[in-house]
Protein backbone atom coordinates (compact mmCIF):
# COMPACT_ATOMS: atom_id res chain seq x y z
CA UNK A 1 0.00 0.00 0.00
CA UNK A 2 1.10 3.44 -0.90
CA UNK A 3 1.75 6.30 1.41
CA UNK A 4 1.14 9.50 1.19
CA UNK A 5 3.83 12.29 0.64
CA UNK A 6 3.94 14.74 3.17
CA UNK A 7 4.33 18.35 1.81
CA UNK A 8 7.26 19.00 2.85
CA UNK A 9 9.05 15.32 1.92
CA UNK A 10 10.97 14.58 -0.64
CA UNK A 11 11.27 12.10 -2.55
CA UNK A 12 14.39 9.07 -2.73
CA UNK A 13 14.13 6.43 -4.87
CA UNK A 14 16.09 2.98 -3.60
CA UNK A 15 17.59 0.91 -5.82
CA UNK A 16 17.59 -2.69 -3.99
CA UNK A 17 14.49 -4.47 -2.21
CA UNK A 18 16.61 -7.13 -1.26
CA UNK A 19 17.36 -8.22 2.94
CA UNK A 20 20.47 -6.15 3.17
CA UNK A 21 19.15 -2.76 1.99
CA UNK A 22 17.11 -2.95 4.85
CA UNK A 23 19.36 -0.85 7.39
CA UNK A 24 19.59 1.66 4.25
CA UNK A 25 15.41 1.75 4.26
CA UNK A 26 15.86 2.37 7.76
CA UNK A 27 18.33 5.34 7.40
CA UNK A 28 16.09 7.23 4.69
CA UNK A 29 13.04 7.13 6.55
CA UNK A 30 14.66 8.50 9.80
CA UNK A 31 15.76 11.09 7.79
CA UNK A 32 12.58 12.20 6.58
CA UNK A 33 12.24 11.08 3.25
CA UNK A 34 9.17 9.71 1.43
CA UNK A 35 11.22 6.30 0.28
CA UNK A 36 10.12 4.15 -3.01
CA UNK A 37 12.15 0.80 -3.62
CA UNK A 38 12.25 -0.99 -7.05
CA UNK A 39 13.59 -4.44 -7.39
CA UNK A 40 12.25 -7.27 -9.45
CA UNK A 41 11.41 -9.92 -6.54
CA UNK A 42 8.46 -9.11 -4.92
CA UNK A 43 8.94 -11.34 -2.33
CA UNK A 44 12.49 -8.86 -1.26
CA UNK A 45 11.65 -7.21 2.15
CA UNK A 46 12.13 -3.47 1.50
CA UNK A 47 8.74 -4.01 -0.64
CA UNK A 48 6.38 -4.23 2.14
CA UNK A 49 8.83 -1.78 4.71
CA UNK A 50 9.01 1.07 2.18
CA UNK A 51 6.27 4.34 1.75
CA UNK A 52 6.04 3.24 -2.00
CA UNK A 53 7.37 -0.18 -4.04
CA UNK A 54 7.70 -0.69 -7.82
CA UNK A 55 8.57 -4.63 -8.69
CA UNK A 56 10.90 -3.67 -11.54
CA UNK A 57 14.11 -5.13 -12.28
CA UNK A 58 16.53 -1.91 -11.86
CA UNK A 59 19.01 -3.39 -14.26
CA UNK A 60 17.01 -2.29 -16.75
CA UNK A 61 18.18 1.19 -17.29
CA UNK A 62 15.90 2.49 -19.36
CA UNK A 63 12.30 1.25 -17.12
CA UNK A 64 14.75 2.76 -13.96
CA UNK A 65 14.97 6.10 -15.90
CA UNK A 66 11.41 6.33 -16.74
CA UNK A 67 10.29 5.64 -13.15
CA UNK A 68 12.57 8.37 -11.66
CA UNK A 69 11.48 10.99 -13.80
CA UNK A 70 7.62 9.90 -14.10
CA UNK A 71 7.56 10.16 -9.97
CA UNK A 72 9.85 13.01 -9.60
CA UNK A 73 12.18 11.55 -7.16
CA UNK A 74 14.05 14.10 -5.86
CA UNK A 75 17.22 11.52 -4.98
CA UNK A 76 18.00 7.66 -6.10
CA UNK A 77 20.29 5.70 -4.24
CA UNK A 78 22.14 2.47 -5.06
CA UNK A 79 21.93 -0.78 -2.59
CA UNK A 80 23.87 -3.56 -1.90
CA UNK A 81 24.56 -4.56 -5.21
CA UNK A 82 27.53 -3.53 -8.42
CA UNK A 83 24.41 -3.39 -10.50
CA UNK A 84 22.48 -0.88 -8.75
CA UNK A 85 25.02 0.89 -8.61
CA UNK A 86 25.76 1.36 -11.91
CA UNK A 87 22.18 1.59 -13.24
CA UNK A 88 21.63 4.55 -10.15
CA UNK A 89 24.15 6.17 -11.71
CA UNK A 90 23.32 6.23 -15.33
CA UNK A 91 20.16 7.61 -14.32
CA UNK A 92 21.30 10.39 -12.52
CA UNK A 93 23.82 11.35 -14.49
CA UNK A 94 21.04 11.77 -16.91
CA UNK A 95 18.76 13.36 -14.72
CA UNK A 96 21.36 15.65 -12.83
CA UNK A 97 20.93 13.49 -9.36
CA UNK A 98 23.61 13.95 -7.07
CA UNK A 99 25.96 11.20 -4.99
CA UNK A 100 28.06 9.88 -8.11
CA UNK A 101 31.70 10.51 -9.68
CA UNK A 102 31.99 11.38 -13.28
CA UNK A 103 30.74 8.11 -15.97
CA UNK A 104 34.60 7.40 -16.49
CA UNK A 105 35.92 7.45 -13.02
CA UNK A 106 32.31 5.05 -12.69
CA UNK A 107 34.14 3.13 -15.11
CA UNK A 108 37.23 2.02 -13.97
CA UNK A 109 36.00 1.66 -10.32
CA UNK A 110 33.54 -1.19 -11.23
CA UNK A 111 35.89 -2.68 -14.02
CA UNK A 112 38.68 -4.83 -12.39
CA UNK A 113 40.89 -4.56 -16.14
CA UNK A 114 40.34 -0.83 -15.66
CA UNK A 115 41.08 -0.51 -12.08
CA UNK A 116 44.72 -2.53 -12.57
CA UNK A 117 45.10 -0.60 -15.90
CA UNK A 118 44.62 3.25 -13.83
CA UNK A 119 46.77 1.92 -10.62
CA UNK A 120 49.53 0.21 -12.27
CA UNK A 121 50.31 3.68 -14.34
CA UNK A 122 50.01 5.47 -10.90
CA UNK A 123 51.95 2.71 -9.18
CA UNK A 124 49.21 1.78 -6.75
CA UNK A 125 49.92 -1.07 -4.40
CA UNK A 126 48.39 -3.97 -6.42
CA UNK A 127 49.18 -7.34 -8.09
CA UNK A 128 50.81 -7.28 -10.83
CA UNK A 129 48.30 -8.66 -13.61
CA UNK A 130 46.99 -9.00 -17.40
CA UNK A 131 44.05 -8.72 -19.65
CA UNK A 132 45.71 -11.13 -21.87
CA UNK A 133 45.97 -14.85 -21.69
CA UNK A 134 49.21 -14.48 -24.09
CA UNK A 135 50.60 -12.30 -21.20
CA UNK A 136 49.52 -14.62 -18.28
CA UNK A 137 52.61 -16.84 -18.59
CA UNK A 138 54.77 -13.31 -17.65
CA UNK A 139 53.00 -13.70 -14.55
CA UNK A 140 54.51 -15.54 -11.14
CA UNK A 141 52.34 -18.57 -10.82
CA UNK A 142 49.71 -19.43 -8.82
CA UNK A 143 47.56 -16.57 -10.29
CA UNK A 144 44.36 -15.88 -10.24
CA UNK A 145 41.59 -15.40 -13.18
CA UNK A 146 39.04 -13.15 -12.35
CA UNK A 147 35.61 -11.95 -14.52
CA UNK A 148 36.49 -8.51 -14.49
CA UNK A 149 32.83 -7.62 -14.22
CA UNK A 150 31.27 -9.84 -11.39
CA UNK A 151 31.22 -9.90 -7.88
CA UNK A 152 30.88 -11.78 -4.05
CA UNK A 153 34.04 -14.26 -5.51
CA UNK A 154 31.73 -15.46 -8.73
CA UNK A 155 33.75 -17.18 -11.24
CA UNK A 156 37.22 -16.74 -9.77
CA UNK A 157 39.25 -19.46 -10.74
CA UNK A 158 42.74 -20.08 -9.00
CA UNK A 159 45.47 -21.78 -11.72
CA UNK A 160 48.88 -23.19 -10.41
CA UNK A 161 50.82 -23.45 -13.73
CA UNK A 162 50.42 -22.27 -17.56
CA UNK A 163 49.18 -25.89 -18.22
CA UNK A 164 45.62 -24.42 -16.63
CA UNK A 165 45.17 -21.48 -18.16
CA UNK A 166 42.80 -22.40 -21.13
CA UNK A 167 40.60 -24.17 -18.52
CA UNK A 168 40.39 -21.39 -15.71
CA UNK A 169 39.81 -19.05 -18.25
CA UNK A 170 36.90 -20.76 -20.05
CA UNK A 171 35.78 -21.17 -16.26
CA UNK A 172 35.93 -18.23 -15.31
CA UNK A 173 34.58 -16.01 -18.89
CA UNK A 174 31.20 -17.68 -18.32
CA UNK A 175 30.30 -15.19 -15.01
CA UNK A 176 31.59 -12.44 -16.84
CA UNK A 177 28.82 -10.23 -18.71
CA UNK A 178 30.99 -8.49 -20.96
CA UNK A 179 33.34 -12.02 -21.76
CA UNK A 180 36.54 -9.90 -20.50
CA UNK A 181 38.66 -11.66 -17.68
CA UNK A 182 41.81 -10.39 -15.47
CA UNK A 183 44.94 -12.37 -14.65
CA UNK A 184 45.90 -11.24 -11.37
CA UNK A 185 49.28 -13.17 -9.15
CA UNK A 186 48.27 -14.54 -6.12
CA UNK A 187 49.32 -12.79 -3.18
CA UNK A 188 49.52 -14.65 0.18
CA UNK A 189 48.39 -12.26 3.38
CA UNK A 190 45.02 -11.66 5.33
CA UNK A 191 41.89 -10.08 3.84
CA UNK A 192 40.88 -7.27 5.34
CA UNK A 193 38.38 -4.49 3.81
CA UNK A 194 38.30 -0.52 4.49
CA UNK A 195 35.05 1.35 4.44
CA UNK A 196 36.33 5.23 4.61
CA UNK A 197 33.73 8.51 4.12
CA UNK A 198 35.38 10.87 2.10
CA UNK A 199 34.68 14.62 2.18
CA UNK A 200 35.83 16.97 -0.09
CA UNK A 201 38.42 14.44 -0.92
CA UNK A 202 39.49 13.73 2.53
CA UNK A 203 38.77 10.93 5.22
CA UNK A 204 35.96 11.49 7.18
CA UNK A 205 35.87 8.72 9.12
CA UNK A 206 37.19 4.97 8.17
CA UNK A 207 36.55 1.38 9.69
CA UNK A 208 38.99 -1.42 8.98
CA UNK A 209 37.40 -4.93 9.18
CA UNK A 210 39.11 -8.76 9.42
CA UNK A 211 37.72 -11.11 6.51
CA UNK A 212 37.77 -14.70 6.49
CA UNK A 213 36.87 -17.21 3.41
CA UNK A 214 36.01 -20.48 4.98
CA UNK A 215 33.15 -22.03 2.93
CA UNK A 216 34.06 -20.57 -0.56
CA UNK A 217 37.54 -19.37 -1.05
CA UNK A 218 36.63 -15.98 -2.65
CA UNK A 219 33.52 -15.10 -0.71
CA UNK A 220 33.79 -13.90 2.71
CA UNK A 221 31.59 -15.57 5.15
CA UNK A 222 32.97 -14.38 8.60
CA UNK A 223 34.38 -10.68 9.67
CA UNK A 224 34.97 -8.79 12.52
CA UNK A 225 36.45 -5.10 13.50
CA UNK A 226 40.23 -5.72 12.43
CA UNK A 227 42.35 -5.74 15.96
CA UNK A 228 45.84 -6.91 14.35
CA UNK A 229 46.58 -5.00 11.62
CA UNK A 230 49.34 -3.17 11.44
CA UNK A 231 49.52 0.59 12.25
CA UNK A 232 51.63 0.84 9.15
CA UNK A 233 48.90 -1.51 6.76
CA UNK A 234 46.53 1.28 8.06
CA UNK A 235 48.41 4.46 7.09
CA UNK A 236 49.80 3.00 3.78
CA UNK A 237 45.50 2.33 2.66
CA UNK A 238 44.79 5.63 4.13
CA UNK A 239 47.69 7.11 2.02
CA UNK A 240 46.46 5.95 -0.70
CA UNK A 241 42.84 6.42 -0.27
CA UNK A 242 43.86 9.92 -0.32
CA UNK A 243 46.13 10.24 -3.29
CA UNK A 244 43.10 8.13 -5.26
CA UNK A 245 40.62 10.79 -3.97
CA UNK A 246 42.30 13.50 -5.41
CA UNK A 247 43.83 11.92 -8.65
CA UNK A 248 40.34 10.89 -9.79
CA UNK A 249 38.52 13.79 -8.24
CA UNK A 250 35.62 11.40 -6.32
CA UNK A 251 33.08 12.71 -4.87
CA UNK A 252 31.53 13.09 -0.94
CA UNK A 253 31.04 9.53 0.11
CA UNK A 254 32.01 5.90 0.69
CA UNK A 255 34.61 4.33 -1.03
CA UNK A 256 35.06 0.33 -0.01
CA UNK A 257 38.12 -1.63 -0.80
CA UNK A 258 39.25 -5.33 0.09
CA UNK A 259 42.63 -5.27 0.66
CA UNK A 260 45.76 -8.17 1.04
CA UNK A 261 48.13 -6.94 3.71
CA UNK A 262 51.14 -9.03 5.41
CA UNK A 263 54.62 -7.61 7.29
CA UNK A 264 53.02 -4.12 6.92
CA UNK A 265 52.30 -3.93 3.02
CA UNK A 266 49.43 -3.98 1.63
CA UNK A 267 47.83 -5.09 -1.77
CA UNK A 268 44.38 -3.48 -2.65
CA UNK A 269 41.86 -6.02 -4.84
CA UNK A 270 38.97 -4.06 -5.55
CA UNK A 271 36.83 -0.96 -4.56
CA UNK A 272 33.48 0.38 -4.52
CA UNK A 273 31.21 3.14 -4.07
CA UNK A 274 28.04 0.83 -2.94
CA UNK A 275 27.10 -0.38 0.03
CA UNK A 276 28.64 -3.91 1.05
CA UNK A 277 26.47 -6.77 1.25
CA UNK A 278 25.04 -9.00 3.67
CA UNK A 279 24.40 -6.42 6.45
CA UNK A 280 28.15 -5.51 6.88
CA UNK A 281 26.27 -1.90 7.77
CA UNK A 282 24.91 -3.67 10.81
CA UNK A 283 27.87 -4.99 11.62
CA UNK A 284 29.95 -1.42 11.74
CA UNK A 285 27.46 0.20 13.46
CA UNK A 286 26.76 -2.81 15.98
CA UNK A 287 30.28 -2.77 17.16
CA UNK A 288 31.31 1.32 16.69
CA UNK A 289 28.09 3.00 17.97
CA UNK A 290 28.57 4.59 14.20
CA UNK A 291 25.51 4.85 11.66
CA UNK A 292 26.65 3.73 8.95
CA UNK A 293 23.45 3.38 6.89
CA UNK A 294 23.09 7.22 7.69
CA UNK A 295 26.51 7.90 6.73
CA UNK A 296 26.06 5.93 3.16
CA UNK A 297 22.83 7.20 2.11
CA UNK A 298 24.01 10.54 3.09
CA UNK A 299 26.36 10.90 0.24
CA UNK A 300 23.33 10.95 -1.71
CA UNK A 301 20.93 13.29 -0.32
CA UNK A 302 22.87 15.69 0.83
CA UNK A 303 22.74 14.68 4.48
CA UNK A 304 26.05 15.79 5.57
CA UNK A 305 28.27 15.07 9.05
CA UNK A 306 28.77 11.53 10.92
CA UNK A 307 25.95 10.09 12.22
CA UNK A 308 25.53 8.90 15.58
CA UNK A 309 27.57 8.85 18.79
CA UNK A 310 31.11 6.31 18.61
CA UNK A 311 31.66 3.96 21.48
CA UNK A 312 34.50 4.39 24.15
CA UNK A 313 35.30 1.07 23.33
CA UNK A 314 34.27 -1.37 20.29
CA UNK A 315 32.12 -3.76 20.82
CA UNK A 316 32.71 -7.44 20.12
CA UNK A 317 31.06 -8.36 17.34
CA UNK A 318 31.33 -10.86 14.54
CA UNK A 319 29.05 -11.70 11.43
CA UNK A 320 28.85 -14.78 9.66
CA UNK A 321 26.46 -15.53 6.83
CA UNK A 322 25.71 -19.19 6.60
CA UNK A 323 26.71 -20.60 3.19
CA UNK A 324 27.06 -24.54 2.00
CA UNK A 325 29.61 -25.60 -0.75
CA UNK A 326 27.02 -27.59 -2.30
CA UNK A 327 23.28 -27.01 -3.56
CA UNK A 328 19.98 -28.32 -1.24
CA UNK A 329 16.82 -27.26 0.15
CA UNK A 330 17.32 -25.44 3.25
CA UNK A 331 15.77 -27.15 6.21
CA UNK A 332 17.17 -25.15 10.07
CA UNK A 333 20.51 -23.56 10.65
CA UNK A 334 22.20 -23.56 14.66
CA UNK A 335 25.28 -21.92 15.96
CA UNK A 336 26.97 -22.80 19.01
CA UNK A 337 29.24 -20.92 21.00
CA UNK A 338 30.26 -20.78 24.53
CA UNK A 339 30.18 -16.92 26.51
CA UNK A 340 28.68 -15.42 23.08
CA UNK A 341 25.49 -13.27 22.49
CA UNK A 342 23.43 -14.40 19.17
CA UNK A 343 21.29 -12.57 17.02
CA UNK A 344 19.82 -14.58 13.84
CA UNK A 345 18.69 -12.73 10.62
CA UNK A 346 17.25 -15.32 8.22
CA UNK A 347 17.23 -15.73 4.64
CA UNK A 348 16.09 -18.83 3.59
CA UNK A 349 12.88 -20.49 4.63
CA UNK A 350 12.21 -24.24 5.66
CA UNK A 351 12.63 -26.38 2.63
CA UNK A 352 13.37 -23.52 -0.37
CA UNK A 353 16.31 -24.65 -2.72
CA UNK A 354 20.04 -23.14 -1.93
CA UNK A 355 22.29 -22.54 -4.29
CA UNK A 356 26.07 -23.30 -3.42
CA UNK A 357 28.44 -20.58 -2.17
CA UNK A 358 29.11 -18.10 -3.73
CA UNK A 359 25.89 -17.71 -5.22
CA UNK A 360 23.23 -18.31 -2.10
CA UNK A 361 23.31 -17.67 1.55
CA UNK A 362 20.80 -19.04 4.31
CA UNK A 363 21.30 -16.56 7.23
CA UNK A 364 23.58 -14.21 8.42
CA UNK A 365 24.38 -14.34 12.70
CA UNK A 366 25.54 -11.75 14.66
CA UNK A 367 27.81 -12.72 17.39
CA UNK A 368 28.77 -10.48 20.27
CA UNK A 369 31.61 -12.09 22.29
CA UNK A 370 32.97 -12.05 25.83
CA UNK A 371 35.93 -9.76 24.68
CA UNK A 372 37.85 -8.24 22.02
CA UNK A 373 40.93 -10.36 22.83
CA UNK A 374 39.13 -13.49 21.58
CA UNK A 375 36.89 -11.99 18.96
CA UNK A 376 39.03 -12.09 15.77
CA UNK A 377 40.57 -16.22 16.56
CA UNK A 378 36.84 -16.90 17.04
CA UNK A 379 35.78 -15.19 14.27
CA UNK A 380 37.68 -17.67 11.85
CA UNK A 381 36.17 -20.64 13.71
CA UNK A 382 32.84 -19.83 13.47
CA UNK A 383 32.15 -22.01 10.41
CA UNK A 384 32.96 -24.51 12.33
CA UNK A 385 30.21 -24.20 15.09
CA UNK A 386 27.42 -23.73 12.36
CA UNK A 387 25.04 -26.66 11.86
CA UNK A 388 22.79 -26.80 8.64
CA UNK A 389 20.28 -29.27 8.43
CA UNK A 390 19.09 -29.64 4.56
CA UNK A 391 18.30 -31.93 2.13
CA UNK A 392 20.16 -32.73 -0.48
CA UNK A 393 18.97 -31.34 -4.02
Amino acid sequence: MTQAVKPEQHKVLLCDAAFSAMPLLAALKAAGLFVAVTGARREDPCHALADQSFPIDYSDRQALLELTRENGFDYIVPGCTDVSYLSASWVARILGLPGFDREEVVGLIHDKGLFRQYSQKRRYPIPRATGAIAEACELVFPILIKPVDSFSGKGIEKVAGAHGLEEGYRKAVLQSPSGQVLFEEFVEGRLYSHSAFIRQGAIACDFFVSEYSTVHPYQVNSSCLATHLAPGAQLKMRTWLSAFAQDAGLCDGLVHTQFISANGEIWLIESTRRCPGDLYSRLIAGSTGIDYPALYVGGFCGIAGVAGVPLPQPRPISRHTVSLSEDCHFVDATLSMPNVALSYVPIKKTGEFMRAAPFDRAGIYFIEHASLEVMEEATEQIVRHVTVHRIAA
